[in-house]
């Protein structure tokens, strides 16, 4: 008996030895690259293997075939049994019945005696260690990708003009000082805006972060690039900004702050480094032990947000933009302002003063289907004031970052283009939608703040009264900085007269229409979409589900006015000559193919995505 606990006890000392072995240099990679040397599972396992095998010859256990197969099958019992257990807690696909196995008792019980006979055997299988030394030509050509780094091509004058884009989630309009909002949630914002253009009337084609920004970074509309869902990757055929500059021998630079805006669904593009890692220690959320963790967490807590604030993301991007010598496109997205809106001090308190669990003020009874990413940090509120002063606390400490940012920027004294721009709104009570977005085209979801500055090129408190996409600013920022645009960019270049377009579009997914659908079809993906029209006075929106009517949405103003808010519900009907005309407009939008984003996610991107709430 004694032999036998020796038996075991060499390899478990040896892989105790490969664990502090690994460790020290994983923390010497994470000092030295910024994050972990090999996230990837099979070559752990392999090096693992490896190192047992080298740290057992001490022992003089190498003519012990028993003992080294025990070492390198505990590795590989190991790794399969985490890979068992994500099985297990990782949610279905959407619009799919689960597999057997998903969520189950009895597969995680039955897992658990498969470990322990695998252990057992592990003594009279020695050939299992060899296997898996066998199996090293097979790992080493597992893919390795630890995230892009470096620099971009050198060839663009070191004279050029560098560029900065700031993309603020979840933001709306009349929640900044510049448009008008009494709290001062946005000083720094406010004194960018002065010193270049604000763009009073900026419209975001759809309220979902993922394909907003694909708006933003190739120049075109959602209508176009035809992803109307987050998890989408964005279409490979179309050139970003970051490629196109990168071409031109910029060094690019990306800092994301949430899993929608992860690399793999495109976003880095044209990026020499992409930073969209949100773990504690660098790499660990993609190896094996990472994802098992975020695997057990989603089973026990579903509606995490995978997000890093905005001060951890704005300290990434300034060491990058430090080791820069030449021209630079850096892009920094933050996330602070979407749900659940919880500021850090002293942004919680600016704002708010009282009781927001007060019994006496049931504001909050109106609300009404509130995201299920909410519910924890609403739980006992009763004053709706509250909810919405945490909101501006989280746009407030989003604009401090930014002027961290924009002052580390000013420091380099260099001629830098900005943009700074929301992807989309927030919903706060209109049209009875609660502290959400997504699937409506309404002004509360899809007015956005915009400006841009270019000193000694763009003139200081110039203001464009016209409507603006997102899908303009690339075509802008490339006439300004005087790079060819792509041919595939179909945006407006806003710097020719600065006066911005008559009407502005959008095209998204129909939540209610496709959850009507769902209810008697449960495998229903979503397709129904509907597309919006909106003009200086009124706001079409044309409705693919001939369940649902259309519907005009008119201003109450005399004369019209630069952006209106959605008054008064009239039926298109009302409306013959106008509805029609609009109704055929808004059908052009609708010529897209809506099955590219009704494509199926994996298992572990819908758990993610169903965090942030972006999935039903």
């Amino acid at each position: 008996m004694k032999s036998e606990t020796g038996t075991l006890f060499h390899p478990l000392l040896g892989a105790a030895g490969v664990g502090s072995l690994l460790g020290f240099g994983e923390a010497m990679g994470v000092a030295w690259l910024g994050r972990l040397w090999l996230p990837d599972p099979g070559a752990l396992l392999v090096l693992t293997a490896l190192a047992v095998a080298a740290l057992s010859a001490p022992f003089g256990l190498l003519a012990k075939g028993r003992t080294v197969a025990a070492g390198i099958g505990l590795g590989a019992v190991g790794w399969g049994l985490c890979s068992g257990v994500l099985a297990v807690v990782t949610d279905p696909p959407p619009f799919q019945a689960p597999p057997w196995y998903s969520g189950s008792v009895l597969a995680a019980l039955a897992l658990l005696a498969v470990t322990v006979l695998a252990i057992l055997a592990l003594r009279r299988l020695p050939s299992l260690g060899w296997a898996g030394l066998a199996a090293l030509p097979f790992a080493a050509a597992t893919h390795y990708n630890p995230g892009a780094q470096g620099s971009g091509d050198r060839g663009a004058a070191a004279s050029a003009p560098n560029l900065l884009i700031v993309t603020l989630d979840t933001t709306r309009a009349d929640h900044m000082g510049a448009y008008g909002y009494e709290r001062d949630t946005s000083p720094a914002f406010d004194a960018m805006a002065s010193e270049g253009v604000l763009f009073k009337a900026a419209i975001a084609p759809i309220a979902v972060t993922g394909p907003s920004h694909t708006s933003l970074h190739t120049g075109s509309g959602t209508w176009s690039h035809d992803t109307l869902l987050n998890g989408i990757p964005m279409p490979a055929d179309r050139p970003t900004i970051a490629s196109t500059l990168k071409a031109e021998g910029y060094a690019t630079g990306a800092f994301v702050s949430a899993y929608v805006l992860d690399g793999k669904y495109g976003f880095s593009q044209g990026f020499s480094t992409y930073d969209d890692d949100y773990s504690v220690v660098p790499g660990w959320d993609r190896s094996l032990p990472g994802r098992l963790q975020a695997g057990l967490v989603r089973r026990f807590n579903p509606h995490q947000v995978l997000e890093r604030k905005g001060d951890d993301t704005v300290d990434h991007a300034l060491g990058w933009l430090d080791k820069q010598e030449g021209p630079w496109f850096l892009w920094v997205h933050l996330f602070d302002a979407h749900g659940p809106y919880e500021p850090p001090a002293p942004y919680d308190t600016r704002y708010y003063e009282g009781d927001p669990r007060d019994p006496g003020n049931p504001s909050m009874a109106q609300v009404q289907n509130v995201a299920p990413y909410l519910v924890e940090s609403l739980q006992g509120i009763t004053d709706v004031d509250y909810v919405v002063a945490q909101y501006d606390g989280e746009i407030a400490f989003a604009d401090a970052q930014l002027g961290r940012l924009l002052e580390g920027v000013e420091g380099r004294g260099e001629s830098t283009l900005i943009l700074v721009n929301a992807d989309h709104g927030e919903a706060l009570g209109e049209q009875g939608v609660w502290f959400n977005h997504g699937d409506d085209l309404f002004d509360a979801s899809t007015h956005i703040p915009a400006a841009m500055r270019f000193e000694g090129v763009i003139p200081a408190g110039t203001q464009v009264e016209g409507l603006v996409e997102v899908s303009d600013f690339a075509p802008t920022i490339y006439a300004l900085l005087g790079v060819e645009a792509p041919a595939e960019v179909e945006g407006l270049d806003l710097s020719a007269d600065w006066q911005g377009r008559t009407q502005a579009r959008g095209l998204a997914f129909d939540r209610e229409a496709n959850l009507a659908a769902r209810e008697t079809d449960p495998s229903h993906r979503p397709t129904l979409r509907l597309a919006g029209l909106r003009s200086a006075s009124s706001l079409f929106i044309r409705r693919e589900s001939t369940e649902f009517s259309d519907a005009l949405y008119r201003s109450e103003a005399e004369g019209g006015c630069a952006l209106c808010t959605v008054s008064d519900r009239d039926q298109a009907q009302e409306f013959p000559m106008e509805a029609q005309t609009l109704a055929q407009q808004a059908d052009a939008l609708l010529d897209g193919d809506a099955e590219r984003s009704a494509a199926e996610l994996t298992p572990e991107e819908r758990a993610m995505l169903e965090a942030l709430g972006y999935m039903e």
